[in-house]
């Protein structure tokens, strides 16, 4: 029987420790260097009395590309394959498996904690590019709706990737390279391999959730099947996501780890 009040003790414990990391203060910074970048062209045109960089397209053409296919999938594998290596590396996952408290109850409320953690960092960045280069419309109804839809597609999109990279952190040495791999490799040539070989990857589902299209030439290089649509693509990924999430509780649980191991 799932005990909840273990997974609650065992979440917040690890949301307090996560937001005084170096890791998350780091991500909530790099989160920010759109906005930089931003603001920083536009000072130069206001300099040189160029005109202005419209602050929709540096979002879609930018800030879309930077946040969707690129800082989601970093902040989702490093903080994903954390899960487990954390405690390996601070040789602590000897007392966790050794605790009353089921593998059931540590891995999902350490998981949902670093799920937590890593959406708050990705909203405090993204929300804050999309006032800053939306701002004289963003008190609008279009406005407000299309930012809580780019919210909804980053926390789909982090817990998507982030349950794929636990399931790499929980069976696999060296999981960190392999999710790289799969990131810029396989996510990259998928898209130009004939066939429905997209369907296998988390951003062909990903790309029909955003009210905002990533550029085709930043975003999915050639389209040659039909993109499933809101629905289709939501339910998909939720799918993937608990397969990942369920194949990792399996492991985890028969897996005899060494504290020698490093993911």
């Amino acid at each position: 029987m799932v005990n909840f009040n273990k997974i609650k003790i065992i979440y917040i414990f690890f949301v307090k420790t996560l937001l005084r990391s170096k890791k998350t203060k780091f991500f909530i910074l790099f989160s920010l260097v759109p906005l930089l970048i931003f603001l920083i062209i536009n000072g130069l045109k206001l300099i040189y009395h160029d005109n202005l960089l419209a602050g929709s397209d540096f979002f879609k053409n930018g800030g879309m590309p930077f946040f969707f296919q690129f800082y989601i999938q970093l902040i989702s594998l490093l903080f994903g394959a954390a899960v487990l290596s954390d405690e390996i590396d601070s040789k602590t996952l000897i007392y966790l498996n050794t605790s009353p408290v089921s593998k059931f109850s540590i891995l999902s409320g350490k998981f949902t904690a670093y799920l937590t953690v890593s959406f708050l960092s990705f909203a405090i960045g993204s929300t804050i590019l999309y006032v800053m280069t939306h701002f004289k419309g963003i008190l609008t109804t279009n406005s407000l709706a299309t930012l809580l839809q780019l919210q909804f597609a980053g926390l789909i999109a982090i817990i998507a990737y982030s349950s794929l990279f636990l399931m790499f952190g929980v069976s696999l040495k060296k999981s960190t390279i392999i999710g790289l791999v799969y990131i810029f490799g396989w996510e990259t040539i998928a898209q130009i391999l004939p066939g429905t070989a997209q369907k296998l990857t988390i951003f062909f589902y990903l790309h029909s959730l955003s009210p905002i299209r990533i550029p085709k030439e930043k975003g999915i290089l050639n389209i040659s099947i039909v993109q499933p649509g809101y629905a289709e693509a939501l339910i998909t990924l939720l799918i993937f996501s608990a397969i990942f999430f369920a194949a990792s509780v399996y492991i985890f649980k028969k897996r005899e780890y060494l504290l020698a191991d490093h993911t």
